[in-house]
């Protein structure tokens, strides 16, 4: 993401993808309101920059999503080979 690298502008930001310039400034709406990133006003620029604490927030939050998620495949692949072993056993019958 180009805003790790330091504070950026709209105008900045536009040549660094193949978007749009209000397809960008409503990207950035969005990050501001989730309070992931924040404005300041230099004349006629609104440069934005990362907000670290609260992209902390989202890593920790991610992680607990992860860790739910990977129980939830572990439960499911000793299902799944339970159901294996008990197809075998069946057919050996």
């Amino acid at each position: 993401m180009r805003l790790a690298r330091g504070e950026a502008s709209v105008s900045d930001l536009v040549g660094h993808f193949s978007l749009t310039q209000p397809t960008i400034s409503s990207h950035l709406k969005v990050l501001e309101s989730a309070g992931l990133i924040s404005r300041r006003k230099v004349a006629q620029s609104r440069p934005c920059k990362l907000v670290p604490e609260r992209l902390k927030s989202v890593t920790d939050w991610l992680e607990q999503v992860q860790e739910i998620w990977e129980g939830n495949y572990k439960r499911l692949d000793a299902l799944l080979n339970e159901l294996k072993q008990a197809e075998k056993k069946e057919r050996k019958k």
